[in-house]
Formats: structure tokens, C-alpha cells, sequence
């Protein structure tokens, strides 16, 4: 068999001669390098050793030896601070590529580094740890890019390290140097949230010298954090160093650290470091042989041939050992099948990462390409994804603001449901803040298929992120006579309902970073190479809205207080009594069946209709005879706004109010 063989013939001998044992690419001790690399087709393989990551030739070609499926070399003498690269012989025309497998890469990637992994840790790194939560729904994310973080002039970063990993541990950071008004990581452990998501910070594919914008799902190296984030992206050390710096810092504000992956496609195809080891085994192809496009990037990889899956699993598991993450993001997760990710959870849980989190977007991008027995990990397959899997609820994102895909049309929020030209109404928006696990509430029952989710830990429900308009921009474009991004009294107070609907919802709770003080792109929806200035966190926003701000830590607290609203099961769900369900305005009580807390019951009512409306709160439950007010339209928290007595009150227009006993 070689690799002149039809793809047909190909692929079954691949997946017969796959590699089991987790020490492929260079182990590496002082004074000994061994380099193993899987392509059991190809006729020759040597490695290649280069003083440094821009030498025109290599200092030395080795050839390698194959071993049953893998080509393996030992040398015995000092290679720290080399470089080195991998030639295939696969047919008439050798073909250089960095090692998949690669630890560390020298410049933009392209060649890989050997390097002693121990002198990259931290102070005390071996101690670093941070709490992780037990249960996906007691997770509160905050979704941040890494030079949107620290890139605001006006924010006190110090200027070498703006748009970099070390601006995530300056810890004295402030807002035009004002001392109360706290930013970057202080402002962070003062909002009340649990865990930052870091967009793509893989060595992805870019020129790490030019300082050009991009959101990073463009995969190159999964096994390396990308140079542009570091000090010196042309030091192997610096970037892995800094990375756990960062990740160090954030544990000790006591966030743990969520990393987006993209898994589902690569950034080029032909001279991708998969096609070039192995020629068409990593990716899908049609039943014609040409590549499947399902990620709309040109190309999508084979998560269900056995050494993709293995390639995936064993680089989930080296970034929680080596850079100890705490969670992933799976981007496209739905072009993976659901046994690879359901082995990813077997694997981590076996090797007491048990709590680390994984959760993906719910669509596979209309992808033909994953056929019989293979099922895509998507939103209609949920059923078969292991426990402690979840996916976006893009449900809700779409109920309370209107459809992403079309700007000028709002949603529960905006007053919007029910007209004619609206694509959800309001019971879209309760079924999913139920986490979609629910058919009955109260006196009102839903579509079959808006019960979709087992349970709440499998559902991430959210407003926004950083694709398509940010809510405070939706909310622009879809309001009659505003075009302005500047604060509007009004629209803050819609951000505001919109927290208090987020919070007091079943499933893991997700944001977009400033969603809390009601950040804009001005009106840029797809932001994904725009400017820095389009993208940054404008850290003098935060104390303009600092109403709004101070609205979400407050409606993060109670969520903190109150056990049923982060309930893993269907129990607080089953009890939910929904008494009032027309368009604009709902009304519910959720019981306290966990028996935790001071509170016995929690009554939610949210009306975004122009005028005053009766309500008569219902549950199956004893209600109280006094309610105390924690939350209206324009204050959220602990502390009591007042009593109601009875359950019929009269709530006044665009009107949120959270109750309990």
C-alpha cells in the first residue's frame, strides 16, 4: 500500500495501522531529542535541523526510521534552541512540514522548536490552580479577545504589554486613573463572574511581526499559543511563558480560563501540516474525492477517522496539563461526531478533569459531509452527546433580540413579538429559558420540538457574542429613529431586562465581554478583521453605563444566591409555573425544590409592551402571602426594593420585576 493508492483503499489500511501510544512528535530531555511521527505511507521520512526558525537550509538531514506505523529517530546530544521540520517522501516530490504534534514553533509557526518545556512555568506553577465549579450551570462566561482586552488608551495597561497575555496580570489597572473606577482583571473580580472564554489563542495563521487585527480561527499549530499575544513572538519560550502567566493571573482572581478551539477545519489545505504528513486522511472528502466544505473555510477535518480523534483528545488533554484550561469552546462543534466528543468527555473524566467544561456551537453549517454511522455533536443529536457536553442556545439569543441575520428586526425585548414580520414569539423565548427542557409550564404548553435539551447542563444560554451585532447594536438597529451608539436612556434599559431574563434562565450562562455595560462595534457585524479601535473594550463605556454595570453584578448575585436557577436537572424546571404567557409580556414563579438559601420562591415578571398590564402569579406550589422586591427596571441585587402583597399586581410598561420569599 502507498500513497498512489484510490482514497478507498487508502483510508480503511490508515485507520488498520493507526497509532494508540500519546508520545508522537519530539520528547525531548537534556541531552536527548526522539522524534516519532505517524504516516505510514509514506517511503521516506527525514527530520530536518535548523539553527534557527529563519535559516535558508537545514544544519542537518536525518532519515528516519519506521517502526511498525510510526518513523522514529533518537539523538543523543543537546538540541535546546534548535529547530527542526519533518520531509515526506510520499510519491516522486519530497514535501516539508512542521511536526502536528509540535510543543513550541519558532515565527509565524512554520517550523517547529525544541525547547526544555520546565524553564516556560511560572513561579509556583506546579501549585496553580482555581476552583472549578462541579456543574456547567453554576458557570457565569465572559467571552473576551485578547487585544480587545487591553488595547483602550484609557485603561492604565502598561504600553508593552497592551494586546498582549501579560495584560491579564497587571492587577492595579484603572480608567483615565481614576482609583474607583477598577480595570482589566480588577474590574473582573468585582463583576461576579466565574470564567473568562478567550477567543482563539492556538498559533493560528498570520504574519506575527504586522499588527493586524484578526479573531484567530485560522488553525495552524493547536498544540502552541500564538506569538502575536507575546512579548517576542520570535522566542519559542516567550509565548508559552507568557500564555501561563496569564492563565496563572486569572487563577488567582479566581476565574478559570476558557479557550476557544477550532477543530473543524484548517486555514489552507494543500500545505496544511495534515495534508502534507498524511496526503487526504485528516480531512473529509465527497464521494467524488474532492474536499467537503461544511466550515465554509475551504475545507473540514475528519474528526471521526481514528487518528483525527486521537489528535484532537490528545491536544484537549495537553493544553489542561501543561497550561492547566479549564474549559473549551468548540467552534463548529457540530462538524465533529458525537463518538469523538463523547470519548473527549470519557477521556478527560478518566483522568480527573471531570469538571473541565466543554461546550460548542449547536449548528454544523449545513456540512453533507458527516454520512452513516457518523452523527453530527449538534443541537438536533443533544440527545446522544455524553453528560457534561453543551451547546450554544441560540434560541434565546434569537427570542430576546430579534434574528442575528437580520438587524432591523427585534424580539421579546424590543416589544416586538407577535407582529407579523417577527420570527419568534414568546413562548420561543420561555421554552428556552427553561434550557428547552420543558413541554408544560403551568397552564400552557409548548411545541414538541422546543423540548430538545435532557437537562440544563447540556444548554449555554446567552444574548451575545462576538459574532454578528453586539446586543447594544441590535438593539440600535432594530429601534425606529436611533442611530446613534452613544448612551441611550432607553436602550440601557432593555440591556437591563435583557440581564434580568439572562440570569434568572436554566443552563450555563454565557456574555459577551461589555455586553454589561452596553458595548458597541457601531453597527460592524462581522468584526472579525476590522480595526483595533472598532474592536477594544472601551474601558470609559463601563463608567458611563456604570448603571447598567452595576444592574448585571446585581442580577448576578441573585443568580448566586438562588440554587434553582443553576439547578443541573429537571426539577426546578418541572416546577417553573408560568401564569402569564402573551406577546411582550411573561410572568413565572420558580419554587425553591432544592432547599437552599434563605428564599423559598422567586417570582419573575417582565413586560415590554407600551402599556400597563395585570398580572395574577400562579404556581403549583403554596405562594406567599408578601413579596419582597430585589430587582425592577432599574435596580438589580440583594438588598429589598420594597414589598408586594398578594400575587395580582399591575406591571407598568417595559417593566422587569424579580421577586421573592
Amino acid at each position: 500500500m502507498n500513497s498512489t493508492q484510490p482514497l478507498e483503499k487508502r483510508i480503511p489500511y490508515l485507520e488498520d495501522n493507526r497509532y494508540e501510544k500519546n508520545d508522537l512528535g519530539l520528547t525531548y530531555k537534556k541531552g536527548t531529542a526522539t522524534f516519532k511521527v505517524w504516516s505510514p505511507l509514506a517511503k521516506k521520512v527525514w527530520v530536518n535541523l535548523y539553527t534557527s526558525s529563519e535559516a535558508e537550509s537545514p544544519a542537518e538531514k536525518i532519515e528516519m526510521t519506521l517502526d511498525d506505523t510510526v518513523w522514529v529517530l533518537t539523538l543523543d546530544k543537546e538540541l535546546d534552541g534548535f529547530f527542526y521540520t519533518y520531509s515526506f517522501l510520499h510519491t516522486e516530490a519530497e514535501v516539508e512540514s512542521a511536526d502536528l504534534y509540535s510543543k513550541a514553533v519558532g515565527l509565524n509557526g512554520d517550523r517547529s522548536a525544541i525547547i526544555d518545556l520546565s524553564k516556560t512555568d511560572p513561579e509556583n506553577w506546579d501549585q496553580d490552580s482555581v476552583e472549578q465549579v462541579s456543574r456547567i450551570t453554576d458557570a457565569i462566561i465572559w467571552e473576551i479577545h485578547i487585544e480587545d482586552f487591553s488595547s483602550d488608551q484609557s485603561a492604565s495597561f502598561s504600553s508593552e504589554n497592551r494586546g498582549k497575555y501579560l495584560a491579564f496580570t497587571e492587577e492595579n489597572v484603572t480608567v483615565d486613573s481614576q482609583e474607583e473606577q477598577p480595570a482589566g482583571v480588577a474590574y473582573l473580580s468585582s463583576l461576579g463572574i466565574n470564567y473568562i472564554h478567550i477567543l482563539p489563542a492556538f498559533d493560528f495563521a498570520n504574519d506575527e511581526t504586522v499588527p493586524a487585527y484578526n479573531w484567530g480561527y485560522d488553525p495552524k499549530n493547536y498544540m502552541v499559543p500564538e506569538g502575536k499575544y507575546a512579548s517576542d513572538p520570535a522566542d519559542p519560550y516567550s509565548r508559552i511563558r507568557e500564555f501561563k502567566e496569564m492563565v496563572a493571573a486569572l487563577h488567582r482572581q479566581n476565574l478559570g480560563v476558557v479557550l476557544d478551539v477550532v477543530y473543524n477545519h484548517t486555514f489552507v489545505y494543500d500545505d496544511s501540516w495534515f495534508q502534507l504528513t498524511v496526503p487526504d486522511y485528516y480531512y473529509r472528502q465527497t464521494h467524488d474525492g474532492f474536499p467537503t466544505n461544511g466550515s465554509g473555510c475551504g475545507n473540514e477535518t475528519a474528526s471521526e477517522r481514528k487518528m483525527m480523534r486521537k489528535y484532537l483528545i490528545d491536544s484537549i488533554l495537553y493544553w489542561v496539563e501543561e497550561y492547566h484550561i479549564d474549559g473549551f469552546r468548540f467552534d463548529l462543534m457540530g462538524l465533529h461526531d458525537v463518538d469523538t466528543m463523547n470519548l473527549l468527555r470519557k477521556t478527560l473524566n478518566e483522568r480527573g478533569h471531570e469538571r473541565v467544561l466543554l461546550y460548542g456551537e449547536p449548528w454544523n453549517a449545513g456540512s453533507v459531509a458527516i454520512y452513516e454511522p457518523n452523527k453530527p455533536a449538534d443541537k438536533y443529536h443533544i440527545g446522544e452527546l455524553a453528560d457534561g457536553i453543551a451547546v450554544f442556545n441560540d434560541e434565546f439569543r434569537d427570542a430576546i433580540k430579534g434574528p442575528v441575520f437580520d438587524k432591523r428586526k427585534g424580539g421579546f425585548l424590543q416589544g416586538a413579538t407577535g407582529h407579523d414580520d417577527s420570527a419568534y414569539s414568546t413562548t420561543d423565548l420561555i421554552a428556552s429559558i427553561l434550557a428547552n427542557t420543558q413541554s408544560d409550564v403551568g397552564r400552557f404548553r409548548l411545541p414538541d420540538e422546543k423540548q430538545w435539551a435532557r437537562n440544563p447542563s447540556q444548554v449555554i444560554t446567552y444574548a451575545s457574542a462576538h459574532d454578528n451585532l453586539t446586543l447594544y447594536d441590535k438593539l440600535v438597529a432594530s429601534s425606529e429613529g436611533n442611530s446613534s451608539y452613544d448612551r441611550d436612556v432607553d436602550l440601557v434599559q432593555l440591556n437591563k431586562l435583557n440581564a434580568a431574563l439572562l440570569f434568572t434562565s436554566l443552563g450555563g450562562i454565557f456574555m459577551q465581554a461589555g455586553e454589561e455595560w452596553g458595548r458597541t462595534k457601531y453597527g460592524d457585524e462581522n468584526s472579525f478583521k476590522s480595526s483595533i479601535d472598532i474592536n477594544l473594550l472601551d474601558w470609559e463605556r463601563a463608567y458611563e453605563n456604570k448603571d447598567l454595570v452595576s444592574y448585571y453584578k446585581g442580577m448576578i448575585a441573585i443568580r448566586k444566591a438562588y440554587a434553582p436557577l443553576r439547578d443541573d436537572t429537571n426539577k426546578t424546571g418541572d416546577a417553573v409555573c408560568f401564569s402569564q404567557l402573551h406577546d411582550n409580556l411573561i410572568a413565572y414563579t420558580i419554587p425553591n425544590t432544592t432547599g437552599e438559601g434563605d428564599w423559598s420562591m422567586m417570582a419573575v415578571i417582565v413586560n415590554t409592551n407600551g402599556a400597563s398590564s395585570r398580572v395574577e402569579l400562579k404556581s403549583s406550589y403554596p405562594l406567599p402571602k408578601e413579596w419582597t422586591i430585589i430587582a425592577n427596571r432599574h435596580t438589580a441585587g440583594l438588598t429589598s426594593l420594597g414589598t408586594i402583597l398578594g400575587n395580582r399586581l399591575i406591571i407598568n410598561p417595559k417593566e422587569v420585576l424579580v421577586l421573592v420569599s
